[in-house]
């Protein structure tokens, strides 16, 4: 008996990825990635103070537009990621294959977005105000906590996911699905020193 992905993945993500991979679940990916997208805009939005001057119908659409959008632009780089610092690592691993894997990644940030839309649908335009000087919300702290330990679990358990699967499509084992996860996150961070020490030099 095939196993639901989304219940699955908790507890066999291994073997969930590799039955979403036999079955070429490339569409389900896609879908996770967009779902996850939009919490993702939401949550950057989140005291931000930006886009308060649009209606509600018009930042509704923009939210999930946008978050679609940059859904399936997170699939594609990190699809090329994922796969040629992988095969640095001695893996195997095919774009495809990894496309598909991207998806189940996705699912513990994907449980947030019920709530995220939830707290928005609560607090209205509070939820996307710019917190006042000295707070770091807007929203009540209790909420706020709530939802900060919420998508802190999301993100620790989808970088567990992702070790695992990054493992399953390159044939190794998850420790060096880690180590791509930490190299990418080297890179990201070298990148990162390097446009802000430019900046620093062009301003001086």
């Amino acid at each position: 008996m095939k196993a639901n992905p989304i219940l699955s993945i908790w507890t066999r993500p291994k073997e969930t990825v590799g039955q979403l991979i036999d079955q070429n679940k490339l569409e389900f990916s896609i879908l996770l990635v967009c779902i996850a997208g939009v919490g993702g805009i939401i949550t950057a939005l989140q005291d931000s103070g930006w886009f308060l001057d649009l209606s509600p119908a018009l930042l509704t659409i923009g939210i999930f537009i946008v978050g679609i959008v940059s859904g399936l632009l997170n699939l594609g780089i990190t699809t090329l990621l994922y796969t040629g610092i992988g095969r640095l690592y001695g893996g195997h691993g095919k774009l495809r294959d990894m496309a598909i894997a991207i998806g189940p990644m996705m699912i513990p940030q994907v449980f947030v977005v019920p709530i995220l839309i939830i707290y928005t649908l609560i607090f209205g335009e509070q939820f996307f105000t710019l917190p006042e000087a000295f707070s770091i919300t807007s929203i009540p702290l209790g909420a706020y906590f709530f939802l900060t330990l919420l998508t802190a679990v999301a993100s620790i358990w989808s970088l567990v996911i992702s070790s695992k699967a990054i493992g399953v499509v390159h044939g190794f084992s998850s420790w060096r699905g880690f180590g791509v996860l930490m190299t990418l996150l080297g890179i990201a961070i070298l990148i990162t020193l390097l446009i802000v020490m430019g900046i620093i030099m062009f301003t001086l």
